[in-house]
């Protein structure tokens, strides 16, 4: 990215990291699942789990599971 668009090569990868959650998000709700994303995250221990290289930085998590479902009132 930063050989092709230099200072502004950041900027565009955030901007493409909200789309790719955004289209996460609605592809669970299509799923009949939830998700949420979660930027506080703790980068040294997601670098180990996933194996990530040196130079691939985490930005989100976005754990997809079933929702929880509230009781039925009777």
């Amino acid at each position: 990215m930063t050989n092709e668009y230099g200072k502004s090569a950041t900027r565009y990868v955030y901007m493409e990291v909200g789309h790719a959650a955004q289209n996460i998000c609605l592809q669970a709700v299509a799923l009949d699942l939830a998700t949420v994303v979660v930027g506080a995250l703790d980068e040294p221990r997601v670098r180990k789990t996933l194996v990530l290289a040196a130079d691939e930085i985490p930005q989100v998590l976005m754990p997809v599971g079933h929702p929880k479902r509230k009781p039925r009132r009777s």
